[in-house]
């Protein structure tokens, strides 16, 4: 029989090289910020984005072409539309007023903004009067947007106007004809139109 040997001891493990160290604590170190810095990159961009995104003019169907008789008559449309502010979306807000005016023999209106180009207020007209009328600093305009006074009146500019745009469409058997704009709110106090930010 053959006597027994006493257990070996282990073998202590080999020194891993200072280099390999380095380099495993550099890709933890790696691995452990792309994990964290990854998602917060993500939501710092999503949280700026809407800072940095332009405002479009919607594109608004205002009314029927027989809602404005060809009368040379003043008609106020409020303005209905989505809104985005920011962060919020608002569905189906008011975000402005028009006037639109449709001469007689003309086949399409065209559209003022019914908020002063001086300091925003809400220019009235009262039916049947040649002017438009702004109770504020007593701005008036001629029944196409042009000041009463020229230069010397308090607004800076004229009123606003806004593209048309007539749109032909079927309901039921009948035709009709829809008035689009482009709705674009503007900046008060400036001699030149400037669509606000």
């Amino acid at each position: 029989m053959t006597p027994a040997q006493p257990p070996s001891e282990p073998r202590p493990a080999a020194p891993v090289p200072p280099r390999r160290r380095f380099l495993a604590a550099a890709a933890a170190v790696a691995a452990g910020a792309a994990a964290v810095l990854g998602p917060i990159a993500a939501g710092v961009v999503a949280f700026l984005t809407p800072l940095f995104r332009k405002p479009k003019s919607p594109q608004v169907r205002l009314a029927l072409l027989d809602q404005v008789p060809a009368d040379g008559q003043p008609r106020f449309f409020p303005v209905v539309s989505q809104r985005d502010d920011a962060w919020t979306r608002y569905d189906q807000s008011r975000v402005g007023g028009v006037y639109l005016v449709r001469e007689p023999g003309a086949d399409a209106p065209y559209c003022l903004a019914a908020k002063c180009p001086h300091a925003g207020c809400f220019i009235g007209y009262a039916a049947g009067s040649d002017r438009f009328q702004c109770p504020c600093h007593t701005s008036a305009f001629l029944l196409d947007g042009k000041r009463v006074n020229g230069d010397a009146s308090v607004s800076p500019r004229d009123m606003d106007r806004m593209p048309v745009e007539l749109r032909s469409t079927v309901a039921g058997d009948a035709q009709q004809t829809e008035i689009w704009i482009e709705f674009v709110d503007f900046q008060t106090g400036h001699k030149e139109p400037l669509p606000s930010v």
